[in-house]
């Protein structure tokens, strides 16, 4: 288990990991801000702050709407308009908030000064949970959220890759077989979807046995917001999850974790780097601790 940022309470001096599914680049740490960015998957999870490495993202997703983790997706909106990129941002928020966000949003664009005339809503797209939507400008990447119990109504979601393969029954088949099959109106391909990126968001420590499926992702990335074992029920009642709940996971799930890397977030501000690093190396089972990752 390793970090790169000596002063983890720096919401804009961002994390760099380079994971299995792209690049991890952001920021999170419990009532600060979080903000994840994945470049070669154009997208973003959360907007507690917005530094410029996220305007060329296209795709962002809202797990909620606590201030940490929102309080900045307008400012991407504005400076993507203010430097210039053309083609509209989309937002994925979850639909029992999005009503509550545009208001929101309209009032923090009259209280700037936008006049009625001028204002435009930004490209919002309501998500309810097991639907699953093709990303706007990656037709190829497919996200599915779940229902996720916090505080306040919130959402992860799974990111898969979407791709057609060919039917088993017809591997081996030469090129002309396959146009004729084609030509006779046959259907050839399958459609698959590779599960590459699970997130949780901010949530109660039953989400990851609630939501098993997160382990066949690639990378899973679950916030760890309490680490002391005088904390679980602190934990429980600020709808956070405690180490624990995850070590329990882990340990009831074995063989059925596929994850390359489990990636752990929004750690309290009041535990330093060392002592988070300790802890998970004393707590987390040793089959899985090659695979754990502080993002700090």
């Amino acid at each position: 288990m390793t970090s790169t940022n000596k002063n983890i309470h720096n919401a804009l001096r961002q994390n760099h990991l380079q994971a299995a599914c792209s690049s991890i680049q952001g920021f999170s740490i419990s009532g600060l801000a979080t903000y994840l960015q994945f470049p070669e998957l154009d997208f973003c999870v959360d907007m507690g702050e917005c530094p410029l490495t996220a305007i060329p993202l296209d795709h962002v997703f809202l797990t909620h709407a606590h201030g940490d983790h929102a309080r900045c997706l307008m400012r991407h909106n504005s400076l993507r308009k203010m430097m210039g990129v053309e083609r509209d941002s989309v937002y994925y928020l979850p639909e029992e908030i999005s009503e509550g966000a545009k208001a929101w949003i309209k009032a923090e664009a009259m209280f700037e000064g936008v006049g009625e005339q001028k204002f435009r809503y930004p490209e919002i797209v309501p998500v309810k949970a097991h639907e699953r939507i093709a990303l706007r400008y990656r037709k190829d990447l497919v996200l599915e959220a779940f229902e996720v119990r916090h505080s306040i109504p919130a959402m992860g979601a799974t990111l898969y890759l979407h791709k057609k393969k060919l039917k088993d029954e017809f591997l081996g088949k030469s090129a002309a077989e396959i146009i004729e099959l084609r030509k006779n109106g046959i259907e050839i391909t399958r459609e698959v979807f590779d599960p590459l990126l699970s997130f949780t968001g901010d949530c109660m420590g039953d989400t990851l046995r609630d939501n098993p499926q997160v382990f066949k992702s690639k990378v899973l990335v679950t916030e760890c917001t309490f680490l002391d074992k005088d904390e679980e029920s602190m934990a429980h009642k600020k709808g956070h999850t405690h180490l624990n709940n995850i070590v329990k996971a882990l340990n009831e799930q074995g063989d059925e974790v596929k994850c390359k890397q489990i990636v752990l977030t929004h750690f309290s501000m009041k535990y330093s780097e060392k002592h988070i690093l300790e802890t998970l190396e004393k707590e987390i089972p040793e089959r899985f601790r090659d695979r754990v990752v502080a993002f700090i």
